[in-house]
């Protein structure tokens, strides 16, 4: 069964927002967590960028056999402009998604290996 909390809130007085999201999977062979951040800050900026700046991507993956998890990360950080009226805004955003993998233990098979 699958069970998902959702939590949204605004920050520092309309600047602006996080959500977050948090799945539990269980499973007959592994739990799986799964958590997903987004953050936006609103600020109003002075002009347009004449380029536009690339976001930084972040990966990484750990597997621990001792712990049997494995655990994936991606984060994504960057900024973009919006143009609404006279007004220029900058939105810069952060999102994240941490995956992780619980192992359960296995019952080994009791037959032995063939020798070639």
């Amino acid at each position: 069964m699958k069970n998902v909390t959702y939590r949204k809130r605004d920050l520092a007085g309309f600047r602006g927002r996080f959500v977050a999201i948090r799945e539990l999977h269980p499973d007959a062979d592994c739990d799986t967590n799964i958590a997903k951040n987004f953050v936006y800050l609103l600020s109003r900026a002075d002009q347009l960028p004449a380029k536009p700046p690339t976001p930084t991507i972040h990966v990484t993956k750990q597997i621990d056999t001792a712990a049997s998890t494995e655990t994936f990360r991606l984060r994504v950080k960057g900024e973009i402009f919006i143009a609404q009226g006279r007004f220029i805004y900058r939105v810069e955003y952060c999102h994240s998604l941490k995956v992780r993998l619980l192992w359960k233990i296995h019952v080994l098979s009791s037959k032995p290996a063939a020798l070639a």
